[in-house]
C-alpha cells in the first residue's frame, strides 16, 4: 500500500505561521468539557478505569448513537454500529474491507481528499463525477451510470457536501440505490454533516435501506468535538460489519475509555448540542450571504444544510488569500479539494466567524 500526502494537511504544514482565524474550518463550535458536561459528569470521566474497551464499542454509547437513526431504521440496532476513531478510520476500514487491486470507486469531485485518494491506497482507482457550479453542484444519475464498468466496486457520496454545500435529496438517493442494486455495488456515505440541518430541510437520508450500504459519521463536525476521537460506521450488512471489526483488532483495537465516556454523555444531550450548533451555522450563513450580496467579486450557491460552502472569486485567488492570511485569516483554496479555478471553501461552524469576516471585509 502507498499513502499519498493529504493535500490540505500538506498545505497547513507549508504555512509560515498559524493564523488566528480559519474561515474554512469544517467543524462545529469549539467546546471544552466544562462547556458540555456537568461537574458530576466530569468527575465520572475522571473515575473511568483506564483499561481496554470492546472492539465494537460500548453498548450504551452505540445505543445513544442509534437513537439518532431509530426513526429511519426501526429494524436496526446497536449491533449494526461499530465505534471507530473518527470518520477517517471508518472510511479507511470500509475501503480496506471491500477493495481489491484494480477495483474502481465512483465519487463526486470536488470532495474531501480522502474520498478520492483512499482507493489508490488499496490498488484501486477513483473515477470522478465532476460537479459544476452552473448546475448548482448537483450531479445526475446519468453522471454516475456513465462511470460504471465491470471493475466498479462502490459508489461513495457525501451530503451535505464538502466543500460545495450541495444537498442530495431522497429521490436522488433512491435512484442511486437502484443503480447500485443493478450493478451489485457498495454504496458508501460520508455522513459527517448530516445532522447540520440548520434550515430544517431534512438532510438525513435513508441510505441504509439498501443491503450493501454503509455510512460513516463522527463527533467532530456537527457536534464540534474533534478532540474527542469518536466516530462510527453503521450498516445492515453483517459481513461488512464483521470485516470492519476484524480489521480494527489489527489497528486501534478499541477507543480511549475516556473518549467513550465523554461521548456517552454527549449522546444524552445530543439534541441540545445539535440545535445550539446549528443555530450558530444558520446565523453565519446569513452573515456571509449578506457579505457576498454586496460584493462585486464573489458568487456562490447558498447552502441549505451542512456547514460549508464553495465561493467563486472573479479576482485572482492566490493574492487574495495571501492578503487575508496577512490579516490572520486562513482560507483554503478549492484546488485542495480537486476543483480548478478561483474557488475557496468557507466553513460556518465557529463562534468567531463574524470576527474573521470583519477582518477580510476591511479595505
Amino acid at each position: 500500500m502507498q499513502f499519498r500526502t493529504m493535500k490540505h494537511h500538506e498545505f497547513y504544514e507549508r504555512l509560515p505561521k498559524r493564523a488566528r482565524y480559519s474561515l474554512s474550518d469544517a467543524c462545529g463550535a469549539t467546546a471544552t468539557l466544562k462547556d458540555i458536561l456537568s461537574e458530576k459528569e466530569i468527575a465520572a470521566v475522571a473515575s473511568v478505569p483506564l483499561i481496554y474497551g470492546s472492539v465494537e464499542g460500548r453498548e450504551d454509547l452505540r445505543a445513544g448513537i442509534y437513537a439518532l437513526y431509530q426513526h429511519l431504521y426501526p429494524q436496526l440496532g446497536v449491533e449494526n454500529i461499530t465505534i471507530l476513531s473518527g470518520t477517517e478510520e471508518g472510511l479507511f476500514s470500509i475501503m480496506a474491507c471491500i477493495l481489491e487491486p484494480g477495483d474502481e470507486v465512483i465519487g463526486m469531485l470536488p470532495c474531501y481528499p480522502s474520498l478520492s485518494d483512499l482507493p489508490a491506497c488499496f490498488g484501486g482507482v477513483f473515477k470522478p463525477v465532476k460537479l459544476e457550479y452552473e448546475r448548482h453542484w448537483q450531479p445526475s444519475i446519468d453522471d454516475f451510470a456513465a462511470q460504471i464498468s465491470e471493475r466498479t466496486k462502490a459508489i461513495v457520496i457525501n451530503s451535505p457536501h464538502n466543500p460545495t454545500g450541495m444537498l442530495l435529496d431522497q429521490g436522488f438517493l433512491d435512484c442511486l440505490i437502484d443503480l447500485c442494486k443493478q450493478h451489485d455495488l457498495y454504496l458508501i456515505s460520508d455522513d459527517v454533516f448530516v445532522f447540520s440541518d440548520f434550515s430544517g430541510v431534512g438532510s438525513q437520508l435513508g441510505i441504509l435501506h439498501y443491503e450493501k450500504a454503509v455510512l460513516a459519521n463522527v463527533l467532530s463536525k456537527t457536534f464540534g468535538l474533534p478532540g474527542v476521537r469518536i466516530g462510527w460506521v453503521m450498516s445492515r450488512n453483517e459481513e461488512l460489519t464483521e470485516s470492519i471489526r476484524h480489521l480494527k483488532t489489527y489497528n486501534t483495537i478499541c477507543q480511549s475509555q475516556l473518549d467513550e465516556q465523554v461521548a456517552c454523555f454527549v449522546m444524552q444531550k445530543a439534541e441540545l448540542i445539535i440545535e445550539r450548533n446549528n443555530e450558530i451555522v444558520r446565523k453565519n450563513v446569513e452573515l456571509f450571504d449578506d457579505f457576498v450580496a454586496i460584493s462585486d467579486s464573489f458568487s456562490w450557491h447558498k447552502p441549505e444544510a451542512g456547514m460549508l460552502g464553495l465561493v467563486h472569486s472573479s479576482k485572482a485567488l492566490k493574492p487574495l488569500l495571501e492578503a487575508w492570511f496577512e490579516k490572520d485569516v486562513l482560507v483554503l483554496p478549492g484546488e485542495l479539494f480537486g476543483i480548478e479555478g478561483n474557488y475557496f471553501r468557507v466553513g460556518f461552524g465557529k463562534k468567531d466567524f463574524s470576527e474573521a469576516l470583519a477582518r477580510i471585509s476591511e479595505a
